[in-house]
């Protein structure tokens, strides 16, 4: 067995101690929005609304910097992408590297027939995407990475 060893067999039970009996709920009610630094907000919301199926549903100022423009994006159930632009801020203009604190993905629950409709979008425009699990896994314009976990 790949990713196994007594160490993180270990690890493993010591987090699964931390489970409470039962089971149980946060206190909060899920994700409102997820904040996300944009490069290029057009680009974004051209790949959200164009391919994803998931429409810009409002832009405003950012209320922290009056110089960052803040757009909604829908992801369903109430929920949103919130991208913020910071054209003023160099280092944000750059891609993040990967590591600890950084987001490795949004996992989003798509009906089959929405998940393939999307999949054939991503083909036709020959987005690259990795497919596991059968999972899609695809970066958006600002290297996202976005899951897309069929049900049905």
């Amino acid at each position: 067995m790949t990713g196994s060893n007594d160490a993180t067999d270990a690890k493993r039970e010591r987090l699964r101690s931390l489970i409470p009996a039962g089971g149980g709920d946060g206190p909060t009610q899920g994700v409102n929005h997820i904040a996300v630094f944009a490069k290029d907000l057009e680009a974004t919301a051209q790949f959200y609304g164009e391919v994803m199926d998931m429409p810009v549903i409002s832009v405003t100022a950012n209320r922290d910097v009056q110089e960052s423009t803040h757009m909604n994006v829908a992801i369903g159930n109430g929920m949103a992408l919130s991208f913020f632009d910071f054209p003023h801020v160099p280092r944000l203009q750059r891609r993040a590297p990967e590591g600890v604190g950084n987001v490795m993905h949004v996992a989003l629950p798509i009906e089959q027939q929405a998940f393939q409709r999307i999949k054939g979008r991503l083909d036709q425009r020959k987005v690259k995407y990795d497919e596991v699990g059968g999972s899609i896994y695809v970066k958006d314009r600002n290297g996202l990475g976005i899951e897309l976990m069929p049900y049905n």
